[in-house]
């Protein structure tokens, strides 16, 4: 049975009841936690830390009884509304929001420190003015490691990439790589291990490089693929786009990242489904890979060469 907009609106109430229920839940264990320890805890060390256990507690208990109605509900979001709009503008689409690019993809281009834990999903294959793409939603994470105070280690996460990732077909031939980053990315992000094989370039474009470090195997290469017109085009979409930008050409495809640490196509329990609204911000965010396309001109093969 195709699932409207009404349908996908009900779904919505029953997984914000599940968490309001699970929050009820979470208050109700938490006062009955400290009622009955308080009278006997003789510090406030000790009934902070019930009561934390009692915040847990509920939190997993909202987590189990919200779980499938909110899935259910994401994946319809998804299906009515990103699947369709992704279909007005692309041809043999394919979208899978459960799916993501696979962690070689990127690491195979050598530009990104791969960290110690990787996730993508929201998969998007498509054609638009005939060129091939991919992307998806992409977050790297490193494991760091801290004492406290009292000297114990503790381990945690730093996000090094949450964003964006696009790969499209570059109608260019060339044997080397070039990568181009804004320079908000640091040397803990951008991968270490292959800086032996790039040297720094420096461009006849002296705004270009305010903006953006460039590396390439040689120079040559990197003045073939960054033309003065593909360098103009490179700044106008980096002022246009929200988010931190990379680029590597590789194996005769353009590599986009964009560093914006947000998600492309969440959808929201907490408020009314508002079609406008909604069709706005997918369409926003399908924009942006369109806008790669034309600023690009990706699809002018006039003057497509055999190699370098």
């Amino acid at each position: 049975m195709k699932l409207t907009i009404e349908k996908l609106e009900i779904l919505r109430k029953k997984g914000l009841q599940r968490i309001i229920i699970g929050i009820i839940l979470t208050i109700f264990i938490v006062v009955i936690t400290l009622i009955v320890v308080i009278p006997s805890m003789t510090s406030i060390i000790q009934i902070m830390g019930f009561g934390i256990f009692g915040l847990v507690g509920g939190s997993i208990i909202t987590s189990i009884i919200s779980f499938k109605p909110i899935k259910r509900y994401e994946l319809g979001f998804k299906e009515v509304f990103v699947h369709s709009a992704l279909k007005k503008i692309f041809n043999n689409v394919v979208y899978n929001p459960e799916e993501g690019l696979n962690k070689s993809v990127i690491g195979h281009t050598g530009m990104m420190n791969m960290g110690d834990k990787y996730s993508s999903n929201d998969y998007v294959s498509a054609e638009y003015k005939g060129i091939k793409f991919t992307q998806a939603d992409v977050h790297i994470e490193e494991r760091r490691t801290k004492k406290d105070k009292d000297g114990k280690t503790e381990t945690y996460y730093e996000t090094i990439f949450r964003g964006k990732w696009m790969v499209f077909d570059f109608n260019k031939n060339f044997k080397a790589d070039v990568q181009v980053y804004t320079k908000w990315f640091s040397n803990a992000t951008r991968n270490n291990t292959s800086n032996g094989k790039f040297q720094k370039i420096e461009l006849e474009n002296a705004e270009f490089n305010k903006s953006f470090r460039t590396y390439a195997q040689s120079q040559h290469d990197a003045f073939y693929i960054l033309t003065p017109h593909i360098m103009e085009k490179i700044q106008n979409l980096s002022n246009n786009i929200s988010g931190n930008l990379l680029l590597c050409f590789i194996d005769n495809k353009l590599h986009v990242g964009i560093q914006n640490r947000k998600k492309s196509f969440e959808a929201s329990i907490w408020t009314k489904i508002n079609e406008e609204k909604i069709l706005e911000k997918i369409n926003s965010e399908i924009n942006i890979i369109t806008q790669f396309v034309d600023e690009l001109n990706l699809d002018n093969d006039l003057f497509r060469k055999e190699e370098i």
